[in-house]
């Protein structure tokens, strides 16, 4: 195959991919995500105990020990503590929702920067594959990817959270180690960091991250407000 060839074939899969990806987060827009409805009884409290927070965080939540996770997650990022609230999205959403979110927040990164890595696209394209077909040699070949990076740049994280969602931790051939479930919001909160890192800004570019989940996995009348505040900025 001639160098064009290869180059429209690899367009031609990319595209598919995207439009794979985009299918399945439209998909789970009908799968809210309880914890996110400002009206939701998951109480903040419930769920900490899942998150590595700062100290700060938690002094806040003990100011206010009745919050619920929406409202936890307002005052977060109203108190300047957007890692905080980063990282209680990861843990709230399942597995593959947490993959959907990162993979969405990623590519929309990598589409508005001045330079993208070959990593950074490998490593989004591999756990984009995995969303669009979930099979374990789609999962081991983002694992594997991961693994090859030393999960030193957002690429490679965003492959590990796809990685980490099930089978074995271990190299073919070996006794399985089920990678614990914590994993992959782990892997996605580290991608996304990583991401709003080499921005100008990075409060702001996590409290857009964690926006983004709830415009995907909160109420229909929490994201069109979401949605409506963004056209307005």
């Amino acid at each position: 195959m001639s160098a064009a060839g290869d180059c429209s074939s690899r367009q031609r899969n990319e595209k598919h991919r995207d439009s794979s990806v985009k299918q399945e987060t439209l998909d789970m827009k009908d799968g809210m995500v309880a914890a996110f409805d400002p009206t939701t009884e998951v109480s903040a409290a419930s769920v900490v105990q899942l998150s590595a927070l700062s100290s700060d965080a938690l002094a806040l939540l003990k100011s206010d020990s009745g919050a619920n996770v929406r409202r936890f997650l307002d005052r977060l990022m109203g108190s300047g503590l957007p890692a905080d609230a980063l990282a209680l999205v990861a843990r709230v959403l399942p597995k593959r929702y947490v993959v959907a979110w990162a993979c969405d927040c990623l590519r929309t990164a990598l589409a508005d920067a001045p330079e993208v890595s070959d990593v950074d696209r490998a490593g989004l394209a591999l756990a984009q594959q995995w969303l669009s077909e979930p099979s374990e040699d789609n999962r081991r070949a983002a694992l594997e990817f991961a693994e090859r990076g030393e999960l030193r740049t957002p690429g490679a994280w965003i492959a590990a959270s796809a990685g980490w969602t099930g089978g074995s931790l271990a190299p073919r051939g070996y006794d399985p180690i089920p990678p614990p479930d914590h994993l992959p919001a782990e892997a996605a909160i580290a991608a996304l960091r990583l991401t709003a890192a080499r921005g100008t800004n990075y409060a702001a570019t996590i409290n857009g991250f964690v926006t983004r989940a709830i415009q995907i996995f909160g109420p229909a009348v929490a994201r069109s407000g979401s949605e409506a505040a963004g056209g307005r900025a």
